[in-house]
C-alpha cells in the first residue's frame, strides 16, 4: 500500500518508519533537513501525495510556548490550540492527493473542531480523524501495541469501506488486539482528549493522597494507592502511583485547552482548570519542602519522565520554577561541587548509581531509595513531615 506522512516530527517520523517496514512510505516536512533511511522524504507536499492510498497528517496543533505546562499556566488567558498548520496541510493534501486517497488526521484537536473545518474544505467524504494515544519516548512501541483505537468519520454508518481499509492497513502493523471505536469525528475527538484528561486527573488524585499523608504522618501514600488500585469501580492500575505531577507534550496542554472549551460551551464548571491549578499547587508544596532544608537544590531528573530526553511539560521544571520564585538557585541532574545539597529524586527509578554529596538531604518522591550512609538524610515524601533516614 502507498502511504504518505505529512509532518515528520517527534510523532510522524517514527510512525512513518514503522509503517515502512510493510508498506511504501513517502513523507514531507517543512524542515528540509529531515532525513530517513526507510522512507522517501520528498521536497514538496505535492510530490509526497502522488499515488497515495492513505495520507496521514501529523502536523503540530500547538499552544504558545508559555502554555506548555512546565511553568504555571492557570493565570493565563484560556485559549484553543493553533490549527493553522493543520488547516494548511489539509488544503494542500486536498489539492495534491488522488481523489481516491483516504485523508487521516492524527493531530490533536478539541471536540467540535473538525466538522466546520472539514466541511468548509469539502473533504468530508474522504476524511478520517484517527488520533493516536502515544507517549513521547515510546512512540514506536505504543504505535504497534495500542489498547484502544478510534476512527472518526462524518457519518460512521456510511464510511464502512474506508474504516475497513484503515483497519486492514493497521492490522499489518499491530501486535495487539485493541478495542476499536468507529464513530463520528466528535466522538473520536472526545475519546482522545478525555483520555489525556483522565490520566492527568488520576495523577493529580494520587498526589492528593500524598499531600494528606505527608501532613498527617504514620501513612505511606503508596499503601493507600495500592489498595485503591484494586477498586475496579474507581481506578485501573496505571498512573496511580503518587509522585511527581503529570507531564509531557500532551496532557497538561489538553487540560488547558479544555478549560477554554468549558467557557465556550458554558458548562458552568471547569474541572480542567482546577486539575491544572492543583497540579501547580502540588509542585509548589514540593518546592516548599526543598527550600525548608536550607541547602542548595538539585533536581535529579529534569525530563518529564525517566528514560526520555524530553522536557515538554516537565513537572520537575515546574517545581524548579517555584523554588526560583523563592529566590533559590536550582540545578538539574548533576552538581559541580562537593557541598551538601537537597536532592529531589523526581523519577521512579533506581538511583544507586548516583553520587550524593556528604551531609545531603534526599527527598524521594517514590519512596524507593534507602542507604546505610549515616551522613545522609532521606525523606520518603508523603510518609510524614519529618525527615527520615531509611536503612
Amino acid at each position: 500500500m502507498n502511504i504518505t506522512m505529512i509532518g515528520l516530527g517527534k510523532l510522524g517520523l517514527p510512525v512513518a518508519e514503522v509503517m515502512a517496514q510493510h508498506h511504501t512510505v513517502k513523507g514531507y516536512d517543512v524542515d528540509p533537513n529531515i532525513q530517513s533511511q526507510s522512507i522517501t522524504v520528498c521536497q514538496s507536499q505535492w510530490l509526497a501525495c502522488q499515488d497515495a492510498d492513505i495520507v496521514f497528517i501529523a502536523v503540530p496543533t500547538p499552544h504558545a510556548p508559555e502554555y506548555g505546562g512546565n511553568l504555571p499556566t492557570t493565570h493565563l488567558e484560556h485559549r484553543d490550540f493553533d490549527y493553522s498548520h493543520l488547516r494548511s496541510a489539509l488544503e494542500s493534501v486536498r489539492d495534491s492527493a488522488p481523489a481516491t486517497a483516504l485523508i487521516v488526521n492524527i493531530s490533536t484537536v478539541l471536540p467540535g473542531t473538525l466538522r466546520p473545518m472539514i466541511t468548509a474544505l469539502d473533504i468530508q467524504d474522504r476524511f478520517c480523524y484517527n488520533p493516536y494515544l502515544i507517549a513521547m519516548g515510546t512512540v514506536r512501541d505504543d504505535f504497534v501495541k495500542p489498547d484502544i483505537v478510534m476512527m472518526g468519520f462524518d457519518d460512521a454508518g456510511t464510511r464502512t469501506a474506508q474504516a475497513d481499509q484503515l483497519e486492514s492497513f493497521y492490522r499489518t502493523l499491530w501486535l495487539t488486539e485493541p478495542h476499536i471505536t468507529r464513530g463520528t469525528w466528535e466522538e473520536a475527538e472526545s475519546i482522545k482528549i478525555f483520555h489525556n484528561t483522565y490520566i492527568t486527573a488520576k495523577v493529580t488524585i494520587a498526589n492528593m493522597i500524598q499531600d494528606v499523608t505527608h501532613r498527617i504522618g504514620h501513612a505511606n501514600p503508596s499503601v493507600v494507592a495500592e489498595a485503591l488500585r484494586h477498586a475496579d469501580r474507581v481506578v485501573g492500575p496505571r498512573y496511580m502511583e503518587p509522585g511527581m505531577g503529570d507531564g509531557g507534550a500532551c496532557h497538561p496542554r489538553d487540560n488547558i485547552a479544555l478549560s477554554w472549551l468549558a467557557d465556550q460551551l458554558n458548562l458552568g464548571y471547569d474541572l480542567f482548570h482546577d486539575i491544572m491549578r492543583i497540579r501547580e499547587r502540588q509542585a509548589d508544596i514540593i518546592a516548599d519542602v526543598l527550600c525548608q532544608q536550607n541547602l542548595p537544590i538539585t533536581i535529579v531528573g529534569r525530563s518529564f519522565k525517566a528514560g526520555v530526553p524530553l522536557n515538554d511539560g516537565s513537572a520537575s521544571e515546574l517545581v524548579g520554577h517555584y523554588c526560583e520564585a523563592r529566590d533559590r538557585t536550582v540545578l538539574y541532574d548533576r552538581v559541580a561541587d562537593a557541598s551538601p545539597h537537597v536532592y529531589l529524586l523526581a523519577h521512579d527509578r533506581d538511583h544507586s548509581d548516583y553520587h550524593f554529596n556528604d551531609g545531603s538531604v534526599i527527598v524521594d518522591m517514590y519512596r524507593r531509595y534507602s542507604t546505610d550512609r549515616a551522613d545522609l538524610r532521606v525523606i520518603w515524601y508523603g510518609c510524614g513531615d519529618q525527615p527520615r533516614r531509611m536503612s
